[in-house]
């Protein structure tokens, strides 16, 4: 709770920052934007540990493999840095870029659950018996 309180004020602040700078320089408002991104996404990179740890828990208790969790993780991943950089774009008045990140970003999740996909799959075929 401590981290995201930081967080929303360090987003706070910068978009604060990006209004006063936008009306006179464009290009120095968006990198204050993608900078605070970055910053943001180093400060809380540091709690991915222990959700890898948990979910290595979970996996281990539930005895799925890696085949499953990996998509999951993947898909999260893309999705989320995909938002920040069509975000990113969207402030930066590209918007054709915007669309096409989001496109690619949807593309890539799909690909990365490809593995998930087959998986259920099989699982449903060897249920049906065949």
């Amino acid at each position: 709770m401590e981290l995201f309180l930081k967080l929303a004020a360090l987003a706070t602040v910068a978009a604060l920052l990006c209004v006063v700078l936008r009306q006179r320089e464009k290009t120095m408002a968006v990198l204050l934007s993608l900078s605070a991104c970055v910053l943001m996404f180093l400060l809380a990179v540091r709690m991915l540990a222990p959700i890898f740890e948990v979910a290595e828990t979970i996996r281990d208790l539930t005895g799925l493999s890696s085949a499953v969790t990996a998509p999951l993780f993947k898909v999260t991943a893309i999705g989320l840095i995909g938002r920040i950089a069509a975000g990113v774009c969207s402030d930066a008045g590209e918007h054709a870029l915007e669309n096409a990140v989001e496109l690619t970003a949807s593309i890539l999740a799909v690909y990365a659950a490809l593995p998930l996909l087959t998986a259920v799959l099989d699982l449903l075929q060897e249920m049906l018996g065949g």
